[in-house]
C-alpha cells in the first residue's frame, strides 16, 4: 500500500485479488487462468521449484511480475553467509508454536497448586508434597515445550486422597508423575518458606510440624504408597536442576525434547 500510494496522483490502480496458501502447481495453474498481461503479479512464494515454475509461466505469457522475497533473501544470504532453506510454511509453524506455548502457559498458571477446572485438558499432571518443586518445573515445561501442565499438592490424609483421586479420574494415569524429595532437603525448603511467611517468629510455632523432618518422613511414606497403589511414575527431585527433571519427564513420556 505504501508503494502504490506513491503513484496515486498519476495512475488509476486497484488490487484485483489476493491468493494465499499457494503451495502446489495445480494452485498456480488455477490462478493463471484468471490473469493476463494487463496485470502486475506480485508474489512471495518461498518454494524454489514452485517459484521457478510460476516465474516461467509468467514469462511465457509476458505478464510483468515481481517476487518480493528474492531481493530480501539475496541480501540476507550475503549478510549471513548461508543460503536459505526454501521451506514453505515455516512462518506458520513458528506462529502455531508461539500460540500453543502462550495457551500452555496460561493454562498452567490457571492450574497451579491445585487450582483450575479444566484438568481433563492436561497433557501432564505433577503431584507431590508441599515445596517439592512442582510449580517451577510445571512452568518450565509449559514455557519451553508448550505443554499444558497441572500441578496439585498432596495433603497426606485419606479424605484428601479420595478427593485427589476423583479429580484425577478424568486424565490418563500415564501422564501423572509423583514427586518425592529426601526428608532433610524437604524440611530445609519448608523451613525457608516458614521464615518468609513469619520473619519475626510470630506464628512460627504453628508451622513447626510443617518442617519437622519426622512428620515429613511420614508424609513421604504416605505419598510413596499412593504412587505405587495408583501406578504413577515417581521422580526424586532432590538437588536436581529443573531442566534435568523436565528432560526425564519428557523422556518417560517418550516426547521430543525440541523446544518451542
Amino acid at each position: 500500500d505504501a508503494v502504490l500510494a506513491q503513484y496515486s496522483d498519476h495512475v488509476l490502480f486497484s488490487v484485483v485479488d489476493t491468493f494465499q496458501q499457494v503451495r502446489t502447481k495445480e494452485r498456480v495453474d488455477s490462478i493463471l487462468k484468471r490473469i493476463d498481461d494487463r496485470y502486475l503479479v506480485i508474489f512471495s512464494i518461498i518454494s524454489d521449484d514452485l517459484r521457478n515454475y510460476f516465474h516461467t509461466l509468467l514469462e511465457d505469457r509476458d505478464i510483468l511480475h515481481l517476487n518480493v522475497l528474492e531481493p530480501m533473501l539475496e541480501t540476507m544470504s550475503k549478510f549471513l553467509g548461508v543460503h536459505p532453506e526454501y521451506k514453505p510454511g515455516l512462518l506458520q509453524i513458528i506462529d502455531d508454536r508461539y500460540y500453543r506455548r502462550i495457551d500452555a502457559i496460561g493454562y498452567t498458571v490457571e492450574h497451579d497448586d491445585g487450582r483450575g477446572y479444566r484438568i481433563e485438558e492436561a497433557e501432564l499432571v505433577l503431584v507431590g508434597l508441599s515445596r517439592s518443586c512442582k510449580t517451577p518445573i510445571s512452568m518450565y515445561i509449559a514455557c519451553n515445550f508448550g505443554m499444558k501442565v497441572v500441578n496439585i499438592p498432596i495433603v497426606p490424609n485419606e479424605r484428601m486422597k479420595e478427593q485427589l483421586l476423583r479429580r484425577l479420574s478424568v486424565v490418563d494415569s500415564k501422564i501423572i508423575f509423583g514427586f518425592v524429595m529426601q526428608p532433610d532437603e524437604l524440611a530445609r525448603a519448608r523451613e525457608e518458606r516458614a521464615q518468609l511467611l513469619f520473619p519475626d517468629d510470630h506464628g512460627k510455632g504453628e508451622l513447626h510440624e510443617y518442617h519437622d523432618v519426622r512428620e515429613i518422613r511420614n508424609e513421604l511414606r504416605f505419598v510413596r504408597k499412593l504412587y505405587a497403589d495408583e501406578n504413577w511414575k515417581t521422580i526424586d527431585v532432590t538437588k536436581r536442576a529443573i531442566e534435568e527433571v523436565a528432560e526425564e519427564i519428557l523422556r518417560m513420556l517418550k516426547l521430543t525434547t525440541f523446544k518451542f
